[in-house]
């Protein structure tokens, strides 16, 4: 369903969460988001925006109510990270459960999912089936999975106007 020309189009916010132990792949996914917030009217959110004299744990906790989308930048330190087991995964399990949010999982290093996280696990993960970031690097260049990153981003951001678009207002 497309959106009507007559509607605002909101930006759709995604809660991007990660280790700080990964954040160089952070700091390499922020291009894609940028473009997707100048074509698609995408609203990013990480946690480096969070101001000096903000309580953290209360501004992490409101974005992830705000969220349309929760993409995680998923690795053993994301899975070890207790902040992120048990509050943030928790609360965007519930809401994708829930039918509120998409969650996007980009996978950074090869892992097993079916053991180590099974949410996670059940879900079709960037940059592609079978295949983790890491190992386009390895293949030669990790730039090359900004591509199907990006894709995956742009259909997550299309269900979730969906969503909003096939909801009576």
């Amino acid at each position: 369903m497309k959106p009507d020309r007559g509607r605002k189009t909101r930006p759709v916010r995604m809660f991007v969460s990660y280790s700080h132990e990964n954040a160089v792949w952070c700091k390499r996914l922020l291009p894609i988001l940028s473009v997707k917030a100048n074509v698609d009217t995408l609203q990013p959110w990480h946690d480096t925006e969070i101001k000096v004299g903000e309580r953290w744990d209360k501004e992490i906790r409101a974005e992830l109510e705000r969220m349309d989308i929760f993409l995680c930048l998923v690795s053993y330190q994301f899975l070890a990270s207790g902040y992120i087991q048990d509050v943030e995964l928790p609360r965007a399990k519930s809401r994708h459960e829930n039918g509120e949010i998409e969650v996007v999982p980009v996978l950074l290093y090869p892992m097993d999912l079916r053991h180590d996280c099974e949410f996670i696990y059940q879900l079709n993960h960037l940059p592609e089936w079978g295949k983790c970031w890491r190992d386009f690097e390895k293949d030669g260049d990790w730039n090359d999975a900004l591509y199907p990153i990006g894709k995956g981003v742009k259909q997550a951001i299309e269900k979730v106007r969906i969503r909003w678009y096939s909801v009576p207002l």
